[in-house]
């Protein structure tokens, strides 16, 4: 747990919530790349070039927010952070961990997330693999 934070770690109903919040921001990006790609690479809107460009503009949200204020507007709103195991916010080598890690913990079924009921510590596997904790901030 976070040393210098007296925050409790966050359990899944808060951050499945923010995830749907931050995914809904996400459709709203991808959507406006798919309309500047259409008119520069016509009809064909897909393939793997395309999801590339979404999959790292992914990515690139995610790790701008967490780095820049350790939270995303859905976390935001979720009152939720991103922290390292300091309590402070995670550094480029701890995001980029975290980032690769969350596909093999959603990969599995879930059981990554579902990890936070198992563990000690209210982590999942990306929480571990990158000493970082999802910190619920109270009002």
């Amino acid at each position: 747990m976070p040393q210098s934070s007296a925050y409790e770690p966050a359990y899944l109903g808060r951050r499945l919530a923010a995830m749907l919040y931050d995914g809904l921001l996400l459709l709203a990006m991808w959507i406006v790349t798919c309309l500047i790609w259409f008119p520069l690479y016509g009809a064909a809107v897909s393939g793997p070039l395309l999801t590339g460009v979404l999959t790292a503009e992914t990515l690139a949200f995610y790790a701008y927010c967490w780095r820049r204020t350790g939270e995303t507007l859905g976390m935001r709103a979720w009152r939720l952070r991103v922290v390292s195991t300091e309590g402070i916010s995670p550094s480029w080598q701890q995001i980029a961990l975290r980032l690769l890690t969350a596909f093999a913990s959603f990969g599995c079924f879930g059981a990554g997330y579902l990890w936070l009921y198992i563990g000690k510590t209210r982590q999942t596997w990306h929480d571990l693999a990158s000493n970082t904790y999802v910190v619920h901030i109270p009002r």
